[in-house]
């Protein structure tokens, strides 16, 4: 017999700073799911609840930083028990606040996006950072790698191109 999932909204922030470098956050020791993992800012979308709403409520939330959205970057999926949660990935802006974490994780870091392999990942989150990296070749030179962005990362790079003013 088949088990039918449930599906379940999530939307996550890409928020950068002045040099590029993406915020993580360190889920709590104590949590049900992902305990002491690092995520990208965000949550579950309350039932009859926007998307784009969720996403500026979690976030303030969980570090009291007011943002604005800018494009969706990604999709990624999560197999909890009988919960399938989809992680919808934007990009954002922080218009205003000082970054003070809740209860709900207890550490945070500014990372570029190419060291985010160097954390222990929420599992969503891992999956997406190695779909993309999937996507090159292992016997691509350097070069090759730098040159041929995924367009996925393009869009990224070119939304915190705009964050930051370059």
């Amino acid at each position: 017999m088949m088990i039918d999932y449930v599906f379940g909204l999530s939307v996550r922030v890409l928020l950068t700073d002045d040099e590029g470098k993406v915020l993580i956050l360190k889920r709590s020791t104590n949590s049900r799911t992902n305990p002491g993992k690092w995520e990208l800012p965000g949550g579950k979308v309350d039932q009859g609840e926007s998307f784009d709403h969720a996403l500026l409520r979690e976030v303030y939330e969980e570090t009291k930083l007011k943002i604005s959205l800018e494009h969706v970057v990604g999709v990624s999926e999560q197999n909890l028990h009988v919960i399938r949660a989809v992680h919808i990935i934007m990009s954002g802006e922080i218009l205003e606040g000082n970054l003070k974490l809740s209860s709900e994780h207890e550490g945070y870091a500014w990372v570029f996006f190419e060291n985010l392999q160097e954390y222990d990942l929420a599992d969503w989150l891992q999956d997406f950072v190695n779909n993309q990296n999937s996507s090159t070749s292992p016997d691509d030179d350097e070069n090759t790698v730098v040159n041929n962005v995924k367009p996925w990362l393009k869009s990224i790079h070119s939304s915190m191109d705009r964050i930051i003013k370059r």
